[in-house]
């Protein structure tokens, strides 16, 4: 019987791993896509503000469709961090995603202007 526990707990506990690399994988690859997406986003933005008022209509409106696929991506993310312990998430999403690490680095960088 102490067996088949054994068993049952290390294969919950692999899969569940596994689980959490696989998911973090997937928010690393959403996570990317966001990223990829801001350029764009900066673009359409500037486009939206200065030229004729058809040019900045159309803009906007590539702006607003790209914006609600940003929300609709971080929902995606959130949805599967919130599926795991938070520090242990942020781990596994550290150690393997480049992006998520990049995104670091800028954010500290920027903490430390402002200080």
């Amino acid at each position: 019987m102490k067996n088949i526990m054994l068993v049952s707990l290390t294969f919950l506990t692999l899969s569940s791993c596994s689980n959490m690399k696989a998911d973090a994988e997937k928010a690393c690859d959403f996570t990317t896509q966001i990223m990829e997406m801001m350029p764009q986003m900066m673009e359409l933005s500037m486009k939206a503000g200065f030229g004729d008022e058809d040019s900045k209509k159309e803009a906007q409106k590539e702006l607003d469709k790209l914006q609600l696929e940003m929300e609709q991506t971080g929902e995606v993310v959130e949805n599967i961090k919130s599926k795991y312990n938070e520090d242990e998430f942020q781990a596994a999403f550290l150690e393997n995603c480049e992006v998520a690490k990049k995104m670091l680095e800028i954010g500290e960088d920027l903490q430390d202007i402002g200080e």
